[in-house]
């Protein structure tokens, strides 16, 4: 039997993928708003048991692998799904490319996760854009979309944000990760943010806060390192370590 210090951080994995099934029962049952707040209440979840599993000194090859299935679940499968089931009968977009579009995202994500398994990777910086960012990226929109009763017409871009975002998912384009900085200042801002989603989300307000976090953080960071290309692109990490690449907080 392993330590009990692995329970804690893969409890918590346990729940993401839970949310993540949560989610996609919802969005069949066309409870959709409830189904996107369960993908951004997994993304807390899945940033916290990599935090946890640092702070017990509990990180093991069976939490990586086990983050990996969860994170298809509730990254991959839920926010296709929510998309999916909110347009197959309530748009015009042909369901051919509605299908297509839903699974495609699913696959680059599930090809991005067996990817960084069996490979290495850059210590301070995600290459292609985190399944964790993509699908909370995704559920903020569609909740924005949702609180501000956009026209239907604006719906129906979400299938291709799927196709754009499984391409970025699974392309070689730099992301800085979220961690202490040695600005001050900077450190300030990125936990005060973290902070904040942690509590908006489980109230289930301001979701285009969220939103305009993710796309300041994914904009601004791209941009850096397009404009740093030297920037934490060197030192290697194994896969088996601390599985950084799959916890974010958006």
């Amino acid at each position: 039997m392993p330590p009990l210090k692995y329970f804690a951080p893969n409890s918590f994995t346990a729940v993401s993928l839970v949310l993540g099934l949560a989610s996609v029962v919802c969005s069949t049952r066309g409870h959709y708003e409830l189904a996107a707040w369960m993908i951004l209440w997994g993304t807390l979840f899945d940033k916290a048991d990599g935090t946890v599993a640092r702070l017990c000194n509990a990180t093991s090859e069976f939490g990586v692998q086990f983050d990996s299935f969860a994170d298809f679940v509730s990254f991959g499968i839920a926010p296709a799904a929510l998309v999916y089931f909110r347009l197959a009968n309530e748009s015009s977009t042909p369901p051919v490319f509605l299908g297509a579009a839903a699974a495609f995202y699913a696959l680059a994500l599930s090809v991005r996760l067996a990817r960084f398994n069996i490979t290495t990777g850059g210590e301070g910086v995600f290459f292609g854009i985190p399944g964790t960012f993509m699908g909370a990226l995704i559920a903020s929109a569609f909740l924005t979309a949702l609180k501000y009763k956009l026209p239907e017409s604006v719906f129906g871009y979400f299938p291709s944000v799927l196709v754009v975002g499984a391409i970025a998912m699974v392309s070689t384009v730099r992301l800085p990760k979220l961690k202490a900085r040695k600005n001050k200042w900077l450190n300030v801002f990125q936990y005060a943010n973290v902070a904040v989603a942690y509590v908006a989300a489980p109230f289930r307000v301001f979701p285009e806060y969220m939103l305009g976090l993710a796309l300041v953080y994914l904009v601004g960071g791209v941009g850096y390192c397009m404009l740093h290309p030297e920037a934490d692109g060197h030192d290697e990490e194994k896969p088996g370590a601390a599985s950084n690449d799959r916890h974010l907080a958006a």
